[in-house]
């Protein structure tokens, strides 16, 4: 059953660490596969405790998700309200993009975090110039927010290896 489980565990963790450049969810991916490895050994190496630093990481990641989209819009420029934009932008052109076989959705986020904010950002200043800067910023703070969520992904893997060999070592 543990190898199994250990099976499942990298399965999880090779998606959830793909699924962080395609969507937001990778990071509760890496940890769902944790999940199940504990429940499957009986949370003898993957213990509550580590499942809840797990958790606390995957928390922290999806905060960052959103912080770094709207630091990355604010520091081009941008209004509240484009920031708003963007965000929601980003999780309208998720869910458009997934029609496309899933491939769309980098493609979708990345558009809808532009179009968010430069069209929020347009609605308010009818700036063509500062709009752009908005939308890009966004595109920047999403950038970052990737960079941020692979560091907490390796940080994850890190500590759940730690656990499984602690265990068997």
């Amino acid at each position: 059953m543990e190898i199994v489980a250990l099976i499942l565990l990298i399965l999880f963790s090779l998606a959830g660490f793909a699924a962080i450049f395609f969507t937001t969810f990778g990071t509760l991916i890496i940890l769902i596969g944790s999940v199940l490895y504990a429940a499957m050994t009986e949370f003898s190496a993957i213990n509550l405790h580590t499942l809840i630093l797990l958790l606390v990481l995957y928390i922290i990641g999806e905060m960052l998700e959103y912080v770094f989209v709207i630091l990355g819009a604010k520091k081009f420029g941008a209004s509240n309200i484009a920031a708003a934009g963007a965000i929601i932008g980003g999780i309208l052109g998720a869910i458009f993009g997934a029609a496309f076989f899933g491939i769309g959705i980098i493609l979708g986020t990345f558009l809808g975090i532009f179009l968010g904010a430069f069209l929020a950002e347009f609605g308010v200043q009818q700036d063509f110039i500062k709009s752009l800067k908005a939308g890009a910023g966004s595109i920047v703070g999403r950038i970052g927010s990737i960079v941020a969520k692979v560091f907490i992904a390796f940080i994850m893997f890190g500590i759940m290896a730690s656990s499984i060999v602690r265990y068997t070592g």
